[in-house]
């Protein structure tokens, strides 16, 4: 089971969801053309305007375990939070859900549960909402969001609205910072990751 990222403030904290597609127009009559193709991802970037001798060891400790590109670790974004209240226990509804809609059930009944742009983790990918979430009478309800379910889940998995993480993996393992610093400590860091489809 991937680590968690460590509780080290960050200054900064991004994260955006990266299309698979690709644009491509004819030099000759601008007529366009659009690729789209599975393999939407989340990109990170955290950063830190100052770490204590301590904190960047620990960083720097976390990191190389990583091993370039082959660990992973889950990543909450320090600067999103929800706005929709997520009432209730939601868990998937039904079997063979795919694609960027979910049948859930357990909400509270009758009210907008959920807002859009609020995240939501399920299994290991981390997913953001595009449409506000409204239950029915029954606690049921539909949720529209990217990027996309990769690997489909099971009646009853839950879904985590506090504090959703993603699995990411370093985008460059070669941007491990070389810690130079004063006593004091290191100023200026950042790294960067992506998503880790393989696992997701």
């Amino acid at each position: 089971m991937p680590a968690n990222f460590p509780e080290i403030p960050r200054t900064r904290s991004g994260f955006k969801i990266q299309p698979a597609t690709r644009l491509i127009r004819s030099p000759y009559n601008q007529v366009e053309e659009i690729w789209e193709e599975p393999g939407d991802m989340w990109q990170a970037r955290l950063g830190f305007s100052f770490l204590t001798k301590a904190e960047a060891r620990e960083l720097r400790a976390v990191l190389t375990s990583l091993r370039g590109h082959v660990g992973t670790l889950f990543i909450h974004d320090t600067a999103h939070s929800n706005e929709g209240s997520w009432n209730g226990v939601p868990v998937v509804d039904g079997m063979d859900e795919y694609g960027v809609t979910l049948n859930v059930r357990n909400f509270a009944v009758s009210q907008v549960v959920a807002k859009r742009g609020d995240r939501f983790q399920l299994n290991n990918r981390l997913h953001e909402l595009t449409e506000d979430v409204l239950s029915d009478g029954t606690g049921r309800a539909v949720l529209t969001f990217q990027p996309e379910i990769k690997t489909i889940p099971v009646d009853g998995d839950p879904l985590i609205s506090d504090e959703p993480k993603g699995l990411f993996r370093l985008s460059n393992p070669n941007q491990i910072p070389d810690w130079s610093g004063t006593k004091a400590g290191v100023r200026n860091v950042q790294v960067e990751f992506v998503e880790a489809l393989s696992e997701v």
